[in-house]
């Protein structure tokens, strides 16, 4: 009788652990990723990759700038007098349309045109001999027509480059002085004949404001045909290229 009950004792417990074991073993019906996870955590496992699409939005915008312009050391005489000893520093204002596709978020390129005036006024030059000149003031028009790029470093703050063909007119520009292989006084002859010449330019911007209206810090440089010598000069007056380098301050509307 005592036998009989520690078998019977022995195979209940038995039972116990064989359901047991069942119970643990996983089920074909949990799901997949049930029968894989880890108690700790997910590890070694890649992300969803997510693809966005972007679609390029076109903007424009109109800019008024105010400029100062300094010559170059390029000759306008055979004996090496420059436009910087006949002129000073100029000013000048400058109208500017842009038309830019945002191809992402923060990046835009597009085209603009410019229309830029230009003033520079006469220097009176005295030589060795005693003799002296005074040129009138120099204005130049020019139009230029290029490309752009534009990044947005933040909501507030973007940057531009650009970069342009154009022409620039040189006005007639007469001079006056003394003068003593003549000897006397000679005025209003022609130092400078009107002429349009071919032009590049090349630069950048740097605008603080809000999406639509901004101002804007810029620099540049400018290399264009010279000028033309006038009539009532000797050869002496042969012109170079004329190269200016430009600082300008302006607003921004943009739409």
């Amino acid at each position: 009788m005592k036998y009989k009950l520690l078998l019977a004792l022995a195979g209940l417990a038995s039972a116990s652990t064989v359901a047991a074991a069942q119970e643990s073993r996983p089920r074909w019906g949990d799901a997949p990723t049930a029968l894989f996870q880890d108690e700790r955590g997910p590890r070694g496992k890649g992300g969803q990759v997510v693809e966005e699409w972007y679609t390029p939005t076109v903007k424009g915008s109109l800019s008024f700038f105010g400029r100062v312009s300094f010559l170059s050391d390029t000759d306008v005489t055979v004996d090496h007098l420059w436009y910087s000893d006949f002129f000073d520093a100029g000013f000048g204002v400058t109208v500017e349309a842009d038309l830019l596709t945002f191809v992402a978020p923060h990046w835009g390129v597009g085209g603009y045109v410019s229309y830029n005036w230009d003033r520079f006024d006469g220097n009176t030059i005295t030589f060795i001999n005693g003799d002296t000149a005074s040129p009138d003031q120099m204005t130049l028009n020019s139009v230029f027509v290029g490309g752009k790029v534009l990044q947005h470093l933040s909501p507030w703050v973007m940057w531009e480059g650009r970069m342009g063909l154009g022409l620039v007119t040189y006005s007639r520009v007469e001079w006056s002085g003394f003068d003593s292989s003549i000897p006397g006084t000679f005025s209003n002859e022609e130092l400078f004949q009107r002429i349009t010449r071919g032009a590049f330019e090349i630069g950048g911007r740097i605008g603080v404001g809000s999406p639509n209206i901004q101002a804007d810090f810029g620099f540049g440089v400018r290399i264009m045909g010279g000028a033309s010598r006038g009539r009532d000069v000797s050869d002496a007056v042969d012109p170079d290229i004329l190269t200016t380098f430009t600082l300008e301050l302006g607003l921004s509307l943009r739409f």
